[in-house]
């Protein structure tokens, strides 16, 4: 009753609701503690960088993940998912993570640390994949928004393709639109492809480089 500030049991026991009068103050105390708590918390985590902008609201998801997928968009989620909680497997996450010494540098291009805005806007060796979709995501932006999408600085272009809804809810009535849709299966769409790509990448490389012998094993 003192973490959720619903008096003492001194003032129920004068003054003892009816239970469900009672049952509605405590879920709207605990709601109102853990929504503060929660929104309090978050920016303190770099792994949810990308939902700072998100009010966290009990009983409610997020609105990318309230629309109707099809088997295939919901496949492609995941990795938007991984993104978006920063579980994605980048180098410079491995290296964050990991006790041994981690090479940072981006495994496909070596042009640079291999962070989320690398991966998903400047990696070289992804630059076909991203461009050809990246046509899609212009056009439905300056749809919905009559703006440029080029002309936003990279760092927000990075947000609105991993968690778009904090931009768009200013141009849409709702996030069951159809054009948030669209523009969601796109980022969608992108974001898988960029990830089947690496992974292929990943694999070809580590089958190209030179067997390890017994002496380079013990020297490493």
């Amino acid at each position: 009753m003192w973490k959720y500030e619903l008096g003492t049991v001194a003032d129920l026991a004068d003054n003892t609701p009816k239970k469900g009068k009672w049952k509605t103050r405590v879920l709207k105390a605990v709601h109102s503690y853990w929504s503060d708590q929660i929104d309090s918390l978050t920016p303190l985590y770099s792994t949810l960088f990308f939902l700072r902008q998100d009010k966290y609201v009990p009983g409610k998801i997020l609105p990318l993940l309230s629309l109707e997928y099809t088997a295939r968009e919901s496949e492609r989620l995941k990795t938007k998912v991984r993104l978006l909680t920063g579980t994605y497997m980048l180098q410079t996450k491995r290296k964050n993570f990991n006790q041994y010494d981690i090479n940072p540098t981006c495994q496909m291009c070596g042009e640079e640390n291999e962070t989320a805005e690398h991966f998903v806007l400047k990696c070289s060796a992804l630059y076909s994949v991203r461009q050809s979709i990246m046509v899609d995501i212009e056009r439905q932006w300056g749809a919905i928004t009559e703006t440029s999408f080029n002309t936003l600085p990279v760092d927000e272009q990075l947000y609105i393709l991993i968690n778009s809804w904090p931009t768009l809810k200013t141009f849409l009535k709702t996030h069951l639109s159809t054009e948030f849709h669209v523009f969601e299966k796109h980022c969608g769409r992108l974001l898988y492809g960029l990830d089947r790509t690496r992974q292929l990448l990943l694999v070809t490389n580590a089958s190209q480089r030179p067997p390890r012998t017994k002496h380079t094993q013990k020297t490493n």
